[in-house]
């Protein structure tokens, strides 16, 4: 899931984002099927606020921040399908 609440997406980032890992999908049919389907997608609001888009991949509950079309496909290739979360992307919150 995307985050597309006003703080994350002030500055439509998160909807473009999302939009460009479509597009690198696009030659990848299997893949932008599951994209359209529910496999990515976006969300109101995911209570993280950050001041930048986040993406939160279920059930693992592992969260993403620094997010690009190029992370969010890194994310895809190895966390969704190959279920290898990515140390360098993931959101660290404060305790």
């Amino acid at each position: 899931m995307i985050c597309t609440g006003p703080c994350c997406d002030g500055r439509g980032k998160a909807t473009e984002y999302l939009e460009g890992l479509r597009r690198m999908l696009g030659a990848r049919s299997s893949d932008e099927q599951r994209v359209e389907k529910g496999s990515c997608v976006r969300r109101s609001c995911l209570g993280k606020c950050s001041d930048e888009p986040l993406a939160h991949v279920e059930p693992d509950d592992v969260w993403y921040r620094g997010l690009s079309p190029e992370v969010l496909l890194k994310i895809y290739d190895e966390h969704v399908l190959e279920g290898r979360p990515l140390p360098d992307f993931v959101l660290v919150e404060d305790v």
